[in-house]
């Protein structure tokens, strides 16, 4: 069998439509993307709001792929578990993370030995919705305000106890800086699910919580949970007629939570392009809005790089959040 000379003309040839043939496999993959179904990691239990907020937009975005979006919830440690698996998960573009204000901004500041880096491990794909937070008590604990709440913690110091779905999850920072200002102490329970902590709190075990407001909107309406007040920096348009906790004098008390998708770092630019459009597109179409505002969210479609300068705010002012109230998870 002759061997072919790289010197000989017809060798040049022979590379031109080798490069051309790596080039046409590229365009062709780029252009099948997606072939199989899409994984969509949710770091948290079925049933809560970023679950919904995740399911709502991979049953759309999967119509417009072509394939479907599976989710796979992989719940525990404050939705850090299961995004470290995300971390980890092949950069094909056939895996994404549900990522949140837990998960890739106050984790950076929380955890010791943090098994992930929300900016080193992660590419953004774009923001799904902000969620308002609202601090509810049982209708059973007689307290009808902010006020009232926190005269009976200093009255009992110690006694009173705050609820959250897991260490670095919004509702426990928020917990925690309300206990920062004004000056009460209240102890901290994690579940590991929303419905056992609501369930809790509804009979009176727990006898606060700063949750998001998709978690407990029926609870206040059937009047079982009473909201004293909504932590965004405006009133809720789903709750008009409760305060902000800035309208109460705690000027530095504005938080909210927050879902947003991301890829595997080293996932295809190509793919993440397409994913960034095919998510703002879903979230731009009146039944995704719908669906996200009628459960409590309010739509924020950031796209990829509006995201990542978002995150990067977040990490920096969650972390000044959690230096003052000195929460830390080893």
């Amino acid at each position: 069998m002759k061997r072919v000379d790289a010197r000989r003309p017809g060798a040049a040839v022979v590379r031109v439509i080798g490069a051309a043939l790596w080039c046409w496999c590229a365009a062709a993959s780029a252009q099948t993307y997606p072939a199989k179904p899409v994984k969509l990691i949710v770091p948290f239990a079925a049933g809560g709001t970023a679950d919904l907020a995740g399911r709502v937009v991979a049953e759309t975005m999967g119509q417009t792929l072509g394939q479907p979006m599976v989710v796979d919830n992989k719940p525990g440690a404050g939705g850090t578990l299961g995004t470290a698996v995300a971390a980890k998960e092949p950069a094909d573009g056939y895996t994404l993370g549900l990522g949140s204000v837990s998960t890739h901004a106050t984790s950076v500041s929380l955890y010791k030995d943090l098994r992930y880096d929300p900016r080193r491990d992660f590419v953004p794909v774009g923001m799904i919705a902000e969620v308002p937070n609202v601090l509810v008590v049982s209708a059973k604990l007689g307290v009808n305000t902010v006020a009232e709440l926190v005269a009976r913690a200093k009255a009992q110091p110690g006694a009173m106890n705050f609820g959250s779905i897991g260490n670095g999850t919004s509702q426990h920072l928020g917990g925690e800086l309300f206990k920062l200002v004004t000056g009460t102490r209240i102890t901290h329970v994690p579940y590991k699910q929303n419905a056992q902590l609501t369930g809790d709190l509804l009979v009176g075990q727990i006898h606060m919580v700063i949750d998001n407001l998709p978690n407990v909107q029926q609870h206040i309406t059937a009047g079982t949970l009473k909201a004293l007040a909504v932590t965004t920096e405006a009133r809720s348009p789903a709750l008009p007629n409760v305060p902000t906790m800035v309208e109460l004098g705690y000027s530095d008390f504005s938080i909210s939570s927050w879902v947003a998708l991301y890829a595997p770092a080293g996932t295809p630019p190509d793919h993440v392009a397409r994913l960034s459009r095919e998510l703002q597109a879903a979230l731009a179409t009146p039944r995704v809005r719908e669906r996200l505002t009628g459960a409590g969210m309010q739509v924020r479609a950031l796209n990829a790089e509006q995201l990542r300068g978002f995150m990067d705010t977040e990490i920096a002012r969650w972390g000044r959040v959690v230096q003052a109230s000195g929460a830390r998870i080893d």
